[in-house]
């Protein structure tokens, strides 16, 4: 189960989607190659795969490597490789082993013969195993634990209740205040999101809890309170161009003279990056 959902999920990126079905849990980190990490980021039945400090291909951490949707035990979306050829996308269709929570996709036929990557084995394949939380990471209090667990399964009033007891036991109030705004995202309730992230963000402010909040102020209308949010974020570091292009969450600030600059900002902090 992943232990750093809570801090490190992009959920209005992702969206809230249907509560229908639970969907395959994927560890918060996987091996990627002999000694790579990527990260697993999810709410609902989309995930990204995000790279880590270490990655075979050399991208800058935290960039979307694979970016996807659950249909079934199958992981169907696209996925961005370093290859001998240059860098591609291409169709990724990951197919869950419920057994070992390993996720296996056949790349190679979606690649130019002679294209070869360091990002996949010998037969062309992405291997991503599950691995353990680093050591001396302290494990989450009962309820944000089970809170996040019901997260996962799209159990958003569940997930509501045991943050709200989570802060009634005086756990973490940053952590329990984001994962109100996260269940109400998933409950389709932006009004409680935005005062629930902005509670949080008293408590413990970060990039993405920033983004969240725009996402949240941005589908209530609330244009200027979004970009200044957005803004927010960027300042902390928000390097990711392609979200704030892609993201439906955003489409009300694109059409806004202001978003042009925040574009421009986030895509100077993407360049720092590298």
């Amino acid at each position: 189960m992943p232990r750093l959902l809570l801090a490190t999920t992009l959920c209005a990126v992702l969206g809230a989607g249907s509560a229908s079905a639970a969907v395959p849990l994927l560890a918060s980190r996987a091996r990627w190659g002999p000694k790579g990490v990527l990260t697993w980021q999810a709410v609902n039945d989309h995930v990204l795969g995000r790279a880590g400090e270490s990655n075979p291909c050399g991208f800058e951490t935290g960039r979307a490597v694979v970016d996807a949707a659950w249909e079934g035990d199958v992981l169907a979306g696209r996925l961005t490789l370093c290859t001998s050829c240059g860098e591609r996308t291409v169709p990724y269709l990951g197919v869950h082993v419920s057994a070992n929570g390993t996720v296996v996709a056949d790349v190679s036929p979606s690649l130019v013969p002679g294209c070869e990557s360091p990002g996949l084995d010998r037969r062309g394949r992405l291997i991503l195993e599950p691995l353990a939380e680093p050591a001396g990471r302290p494990p989450l209090p009962h309820h944000l634990e089970a809170g996040e667990k019901l997260l996962q399964l799209r159990r958003g009033k569940a997930a509501q209740a045991e943050f709200q007891k989570a802060l009634a036991a005086k756990e973490d109030p940053g952590k329990a205040w984001l994962g109100i705004g996260l269940s109400a995202v998933l409950l389709g309730d932006a009004e409680a999101a935005v005062a629930a992230y902005q509670k949080a963000r008293s408590f413990a402010p970060s990039v993405l809890l920033s983004y969240n909040l725009a996402c949240a102020q941005a589908r209530l209308g609330r244009v200027d309170e979004a970009l200044a949010s957005l803004g927010d974020s960027i300042e902390r570091g928000f390097a990711a161009s392609d979200d704030l292009l892609r993201d439906p969450d955003l489409a009300p600030l694109r059409g806004d003279p202001r978003f042009s600059s925040l574009l421009a900002r986030t895509k100077n902090n993407e360049e720092r990056r590298r």
